[in-house]
């Protein structure tokens, strides 16, 4: 998985880096691996919730962190 992450933000879309956002949801998702496989900075690229139904709360948040230029 990590490969697969490295090489897709490795790649350019129009001159514009990709940018690798990841949702982790529920208890069973590894920390490390969501580290791993987002881009930088961690803090903005990796969001968790609880569980599906915690979804809508961080609408804005995937919104403002998955637009180009944020």
């Amino acid at each position: 998985m990590k490969m697969e992450a490295d090489k897709l933000k490795s790649m350019t879309v129009a001159g514009t880096a990709m940018k690798v956002v990841v949702l982790g949801i529920g208890r069973g998702v590894s920390e490390d691996e969501l580290t791993n496989i987002s881009s930088a900075p961690v803090s903005k690229n990796v969001i968790r919730v609880q569980d599906f139904s915690s979804l809508s709360n961080v609408t804005e948040q995937l919104r403002n962190v998955s637009c180009i230029g944020q």
